[in-house]
This record gives C-alpha cells, sequence and structure tokens, in this order.
C-alpha cells in the first residue's frame, strides 16, 4: 500500500522535532560568560563551587536550562554540563589528590569558547582560536601549588645541655592567608634527630613533629617550592639554685631554738636556665611557693618544735629539667641557765644572774622567786640579775627565774644555794 505524500511529510517533521529535543540549549550568538569560584586556593582532596553567569547581547540572562560546558585541566567537575537557572549554572570542583594549578574553563555555544581572527590576507580563510576571554576561566591552586607562605616555631626555644625536646610547628598559608590543610611539609634540622622528616598539615595548617637535642639547632620547613626563615632551638646550661640559713646575725642554722625565725635566702645560680617553677619545703610539713627566682628571694619561717629538719629548694627550668638544693636546720627547746652568789652571809643576801640561750629575739623581763623566806619573795627585772636577802640562814634557798621573750616564748630556771 503507497503512503500519501501528505503522511510522509508529517511523519518527516515529526522525526525533526523529536530529534530537536535532544539538541541541548546554548547561548545565542555573541553572549557573554564569566565565571567565578568560591575559592581559588584549596587542599589535596578540597572542593569549591564554581559557577559561570551567561548574558545575551541585549543584556539579559539566557533562558533557563541553558547548558554550559566546564573543564579542569586538573581534579574534576561535578556535573561538568549544568544548565542555567536565572542565567547561572552551577557545578563542583574537585581537586582530588594531587598538588598543581587547575584551569577551570566555561563554554557555552559560543560564548567562552572561540572568537574569529581577521584574515591577514584576501586568500586567508577566517579560523576560529582557541583563546577563549580570560572572564570564562578561573585559575585554582591545589594543594602545594597553593602555598604561599611557610612559618615554623618551636617550642621551647632552649634545651638543657643534657637533652630535651622541643616540638616543631610549621603553619602552611595560601593567597590571603588562607591555612592550608592536608599538605606535607618537610622538616630538617642542623643538629639532632626529628621524631619525622615529613609531616601532614592538619585543619588549622599546622604539620608538627619533634626535636631532640642537645645543643644549638636551626630548624627549617618546606611546603611545595616554600621554605621557612629558621626557627633556633638556644642550648642552655641546666637548672642551678643556691639556699642558705640565718638566724639573727647568725649567718647559719646550726643551733635554732624553738620558736626562732630562720631567715631563707633562695635564689637561681648565674650560670643556671631559666627557672619556670620553684618551692622551698621547710622540713616540718610546710612548703611555700617562690615562683621564678628571678631575683633572689628571703622566706622567714618558725620552727616551733625542736627537732632536726632539713629544708629543700626544688627548682624546675623552662626545660622541665629538675634541681635541687638542702640546708639543715637543728632547732633545740629554749634554755635558761642561773648562776647565784652569796654576796652577804651576814645578812642572807643572795644575788642570783640568769642567761637564756635564745637567738633571734629580744627579752622582755625576768620574773624572779625567792623561796622560802626571801626579801623580797618575787621580783620582775629588765636585766638579767636580781638581789634578796632572806630572813634566816642555815638552810637550802631557791631561786626560780622565768625568762619572758617579747614574741611571748617562755623559759625557766631553778637553782638552789645553801644560805651560812
Amino acid at each position: 500500500m503507497m503512503l500519501s505524500r501528505t503522511y510522509i511529510a508529517l511523519l518527516f517533521a515529526a522525526a525533526v522535532c523529536v530529534s530537536c529535543d535532544k539538541v541541548p540549549l546554548t547561548a545565542p550568538v555573541n553572549s557573554t560568560l564569566t565565571v567565578n569560584a568560591g575559592t581559588t586556593v584549596l587542599p589535596i582532596g578540597g572542593s569549591t563551587q564554581v559557577q559561570a553567569t551567561v548574558i545575551e547581547q541585549a543584556g539579559t540572562p539566557v533562558h533557563d536550562g541553558t547548558t554550559v560546558r566546564f573543564t579542569t585541566t586538573l581534579g574534576r567537575l561535578d556535573p561538568p554540563d549544568p544548565q542555567t537557572h536565572n542565567g547561572v549554572a552551577v557545578t563542583t570542583f574537585l581537586a582530588g589528590d594531587i598538588s598543581g594549578l587547575a584551569e577551570v574553563r566555561a563554554t557555552s555555544g559560543g560564548a567562552g569558547s572561540t572568537t574569529p581572527t581577521t584574515p591577514t590576507t584576501p586568500t586567508s580563510p577566517t579560523t576560529p582560536t582557541t583563546t577563549a576571554t580570560s572572564s570564562n576561566v578561573v585559575m585554582i591552586s591545589v594543594g602545594t601549588a597553593a602555598v604561599e607562605t611557610v612559618t615554623v616555631r618551636v617550642n621551647p626555644a632552649t634545651v638543657s645541655q643534657n637533652g630535651g625536646t622541643v616540638q616543631v610547628i610549621a603553619t602552611v598559608t595560601g593567597t590571603g592567608g588562607r591555612l592550608l590543610s592536608n599538605l606535607p611539609v618537610t622538616f630538617s634540622a642542623t643538629r639532632g634527630t626529628l621524631s619525622a622528616g615529613t609531616a601532614i598539615t592538619d585543619a588549622n595548617g599546622e604539620a608538627r613533629v619533634t626535636l631532640l637535642t642537645n645543643a644549638d639547632t636551626d630548624v627549617t620547613a618546606t611546603a611545595g617550592t616554600k621554605t621557612s626563615t629558621a626557627a633556633k632551638v638556644t642550648s642552655q646550661p641546666g637548672p642551678s639554685v643556691t639556699l642558705t640559713c640565718a638566724v639573727g646575725s647568725t649567718n647559719n642554722c646550726a643551733s635554732v631554738s624553738t620558736g626562732d625565725t630562720a631567715t631563707f635566702t633562695a635564689a637561681r645560680a648565674s650560670a643556671s636556665s631559666a627557672i619556670r617553677t620553684s618551692t622551698l619545703d621547710f622540713g616540718d610539713g610546710q612548703s611555700q611557693s617562690l615562683g621564678s627566682l628571678s631575683s633572689s628571694v628571703q622566706v622567714p619561717h618558725r620552727y616551733n618544735t625542736a627537732g632536726t629538719f632539713t629544708a629543700v629548694l626544688t627548682a624546675t627550668d623552662i626545660n622541665d629539667e629538675t634541681t635541687t638544693a638542702s640546708t639543715v636546720i637543728t632547732v633545740t627547746d629554749l634554755v635558761a641557765t642561773i648562776s647565784l652568789n652569796v654576796i652577804n652571809t651576814v645578812t642572807h643576801t643572795v644575788q642570783a644572774t640568769a642567761t637564756l640561750s635564745a637567738t633571734g629575739s629580744t627579752i622582755a623581763r625576768y620574773e624572779w622567786q625567792f623561796q622560802p623566806d626571801g626579801n623580797p619573795p618575787t621580783l620582775t627585772t629588765t636585766t638579767n640579775s636580781a638581789t634578796s636577802s632572806f630572813a634566816t640562814g642555815g638552810t637550802t634557798k631557791t631561786v626560780i627565774v622565768r625568762v619572758v621573750l617579747t614574741d611571748g616564748r617562755s623559759a625557766q630556771a631553778t637553782g638552789q644555794i645553801n644560805v651560812p
């Protein structure tokens, strides 16, 4: 059966329309295309949004659904062929695991792809060029290619001559000071041993290793083509401190009475490293923090019980190295003695003299008793002697003295004498 010409024409038109539905809509001639990226600096494995804005010659956005083709020289794009909405097509650039400079380009129809070149001679044909305007291209630095600066610091900046561990921190930044993560950093040191030659930067753009050294050391860090200025680690002597003790005018504490004030002098030795903390333990269950000992410190302390005590000064320097110094304090109870002398046996007069073993304090008074029948029977003096007459003789008389100090302490002694 023969088909009519009209029916054949309808079938051909329908086929043409179906084919037209499959052709993507692209930007019309003389449209402009501009590409922007959320960031132009990315770490390995990073991503950013890239958008293309397509404007027709009349200044209006292209129709929604206009396809824009994105290409890149590094990494990948997802999706590579997004469609516009209000003149904007959006895709995501995925950096991947290779460092470099990614050239992300967008085209749609004739926009951003080729521009005609004017023939140089009448016989030369007009040929297109693949060089597009810069507005449709964005450059994204990935990984080490994004590195602008590398800085390195050390903590602490000093070590003991006996050796110490230093933390080394490198910070890697890109354009605009952006911190770059997931980048390899290579470390080097002029002396000592590094825990690792390479470390990866974290979310704060920092890579860390440790250095074990006992000498002056320069440390550098390199990321990509950038190398830091050297950070210096300085070797210092270990900590050294001194501790002395004095009571009153006596420059030692070999003989201290209970309640006496002992004065300790704690100091950092001239060749010592910087002290971070120090503590003076008095040896009697009490202690006091003295800080950095940037200058010598005098610390008063009173021992209220008799015994032998060892005071220990413990200091830790900025390298966590510790040292000690000590001194021994011997504490005895207050001791008073009486010497008695018969001055006049006719009147049974007795002169008593008292001495007190106490330093660092002042005697306030002497309280005397003359027993059993002294005249006067009691007496208070500010000097260390007193005189009393007894009513009768031929018997043993007793003299008692109590020595009272200005700080409230006291000591008592008893003496006897036979009065004729």
